[in-house]
């Protein structure tokens, strides 16, 4: 558990300190990064209010306690290493106060052939990754 809280942390806390340098630092024009993109503040929507216009904060915050909930009871029954349930809730935690707070989700990195994402995105993909490839060891390891 003590592996889970960090990570979340971690990510909750790089992601809000990031943004800040960048809005702090960064001029109006972003930062380019070549012929791959570049580096600016754009304003992103939770995937929850792009299906629904009218969802509420508290429809999102109980939303992401149901399965934040669901998240840990699985993963204590689960093989999954507390690092990658970290990541999933610390990207998600950090978006979802964004979005709370803000109204919208701040994204700096975008790419030519990607849509614009944060580290807080980066956290949940890599979490949402490290779980099917542990799901997927288990299940081969299972059949073997």
């Amino acid at each position: 558990m003590i592996k889970l809280s960090l990570t979340l942390l971690v990510v909750l806390a790089s992601d809000h300190a990031l943004k800040f340098l960048l809005r702090r630092f960064m001029g109006p024009d972003g930062l380019r990064l070549g012929s791959i993109g570049s580096m600016r503040i754009v304003a992103g929507q939770l995937w929850l209010r792009r299906i629904g216009e009218h969802a509420s904060a508290v429809m999102i915050w109980t939303f992401w306690v149901l399965a934040a909930v669901a998240l840990v009871i699985v993963g204590t029954c689960a093989p999954f290493s507390a690092v990658f349930v970290g990541l999933l809730l610390g990207g998600s935690l950090s978006n979802g106060l964004e979005s709370s707070l803000q109204g919208s989700v701040s994204d700096y990195v975008c790419l030519r052939f990607w849509p614009s994402f944060n580290l807080a995105d980066l956290a949940l993909a890599a979490g949402a990754i490290g779980i099917l490839t542990e799901l997927l060891i288990v299940v081969g390891e299972t059949m073997s």
